[in-house]
């Protein structure tokens, strides 16, 4: 009998212990919980924190490009210097021979010795031998001259025989002007003028030709006009080229936003579509400032044909335009705060204006985007821009629906882990209630994977009981025992509720934070919106500028003859 109450003993004490192990099992499953929502939540602030990096990555990129940009600026503008500063030196010459032969104070001896020289010091350059053959054509050197006409015209035949063109006319010799003219209209081919045809639309905006000359160039133009723009493959290209032109004026970011920048998933389509929609703002100044553009007519034919002819002259000759082209592209992304991307996208739309030959719709576009680099004015650009009216108008029609269609529908959220999405910000109530249900749902994951402290507990009342056993035979021992079991149990109890109050706490916080920066999303999202119709409806004022642009409001010429071009 007493062997089977030993026996039933033991097994009480072991089934105790295995209820014990499964408590503890209980224990450890609720804390890989506790551990999974914190890997969860670990993870969410390390991909802010490689956000964050990313953005800091991005800063210190541009911020070296800018620097490089900077330096690079100067190198590349002292090599041109380098190998082409003598140009420079000759280019001055041209107008300075002509104003010296106007006041007849330069001798005959200086001229030939000053053009004599720069033909040593610049060898290969076409304008020097041209500026022997003026000089030597002044002091009725017909050998010489006729010498040195043959070598400049070997070198760049039709850079030579517009010189000679504007030369003769700046000297009144109006039948030998028109012969170089002809000539040079000989060998044109609208599919590839060099870049210096430019001069001839500088020609027809200033109205400093006779009457012969101007309806030469006039009815050559009209009728290259009509051959480009028969099919629909010249106009196609320069549409393109316009709508990239478009999408590269769009201004910089300037941080209006921040909150949505910081806790926007799709902030990046958010801020191109602004950009888009701020442009229309931009063209309309753009197009302003080129259509208040209008030629000075109270100077005289020389001075006219004096700045013609520099034109002509200080234009970039092919072997610099590789050296101009990297110049160009630092200047932007100096321009552009060491955005290498937004000054690429400005260099695509130009990138036609350092090719060496063009078709003639193409030398339109490029005297329309940069008349500095183009070699042409103001005042031809704006003749430039209202001859590509047609196809400016469609290729603005074009960027305003595209932009219109990738306007982001909603703005899609992540704040704390809460994702979300708002229109335009009228949801407040309803997102806020959303946000309120997510922090319980979360507070009670947390609170249900906090598991009580069983083992604590029942360790606690163990000790307390095996003391209470010992109190009969040792007192002081039970005594210490029993104020042991119930320290462990008063302390197992207190921490978990210290922890249920420290995760309490903890979720209330992100929270109260959280709805702060919901709200500051909506505040800003409603700004982004009226911002955004606002600067959209402005595509309207840009299309009606657009359409009232005609040729004849920016040439000399009498508005029949430029109505003929067209």
């Amino acid at each position: 009998m007493s062997q089977q109450v030993i026996s039933y003993a033991d097994l009480s004490i072991i089934n105790s212990a295995l209820r014990s192990i499964k408590s503890d099992m209980s224990g450890v499953h609720s804390e890989l919980g506790t551990l999974n929502f914190k890997q969860d939540h670990l993870e969410s602030e390390l991909v802010k924190l490689a956000d964050s990096f990313a953005d800091f990555v991005e800063a210190d990129i541009k911020h070296k490009a800018l620097q490089l940009a900077e330096t690079r600026q100067g190198n590349l503008k002292q090599d041109l210097q380098i190998k082409f500063g003598y140009y420079a030196e000759v280019r001055r010459m041209a107008t300075g021979i002509l104003q010296g032969v106007d006041t007849g104070i330069i001798s005959d001896d200086t001229l030939k010795f000053t053009t004599e020289e720069v033909m040593i010091k610049a060898p290969g350059y076409w304008l020097a031998p041209a500026l022997v053959s003026l000089a030597a054509w002044v002091r009725n050197d017909k050998n010489t001259n006729e010498k040195a006409l043959n070598e400049a015209l070997k070198r760049d035949d039709y850079k030579t025989t517009l010189f000679f063109m504007m030369v003769m006319r700046r000297l009144a010799r109006n039948d030998a002007s028109l012969k170089w003219l002809e000539r040079y209209f000989m060998h044109q081919n609208p599919h590839n003028l060099d870049r210096e045809f430019i001069i001839i639309l500088e020609a027809v905006t200033t109205g400093v030709f006779p009457p012969a000359a101007r309806q030469l160039m006039m009815s050559n133009v009209k009728n290259w006009l009509d051959q480009l723009t028969q099919g629909d493959t010249f106009i196609n290209e320069q549409k393109s080229q316009w709508v990239k032109f478009f999408e590269a004026l769009g201004p910089l970011s300037d941080g209006k936003y921040p909150l949505l920048e910081k806790f926007a998933l799709n902030w990046n389509q958010l801020e191109n579509s602004l950009k888009e929609a701020k442009t229309h703002d931009v063209l309309d100044a753009h197009f302003k400032s080129i259509i208040s553009s209008s030629a000075d007519f109270s100077k005289g034919v020389k001075v006219q044909l004096d700045e013609i002819l520099s034109l002509l002259v200080t234009n970039f000759d092919d072997e610099e335009l590789p050296l101009q082209e990297q110049v160009r592209f630092n200047q932007l992304i100096i321009q552009m705060d060491g955005d290498k991307a937004a000054a690429q996208a400005v260099m695509d739309a130009e990138k036609h204006i350092f090719d060496e030959q063009v078709d003639f719709l193409q030398l339109l576009t490029n005297a329309s985007f940069n008349p500095e680099l183009s070699g042409a004015t103001k005042v031809t650009q704006a003749l430039a821009v209202s001859i590509s009216q047609p196809w400016i108008v469609e290729a603005h029609n074009t960027f305003t629906a595209q932009s219109r269609n990738k306007i982001p529908q909603y703005v899609e959220l992540s704040i704390d882990d809460f994702k979300t999405s708002t229109k335009d910000g009228s949801e407040e109530i309803e997102l806020l209630k959303q946000q309120e249900d997510f922090y319980r749902d979360v507070l009670e994951t947390q609170l249900a994977s906090l598991s009580f402290p069983y083992a604590g507990v029942i360790i606690g009342i163990l000790i307390a009981l095996l003391a209470f056993w010992a109190f009969s035979i040792q007192p002081i021992v039970g005594i210490i025992g029993i104020g042991i079991g119930g320290v462990i149990v008063w302390n197992s109890i207190n921490n978990h509720k210290k922890a249920k109050k420290k995760i309490t706490e903890n979720i209330e916080e992100r929270k109260t934070k959280a709805k702060e920066v919901l709200r500051g999303c909506f505040a800003e999202t409603v700004d982004y919106r009226k911002e955004h119709t606002t600067q959209d409806n402005k595509a309207e004022e840009v299309s009606h500028l657009l359409y009232s642009i005609t040729p004849e409001d920016f040439s000399s010429v009498s508005k029949e003859t430029v109505r003929n071009i067209i």
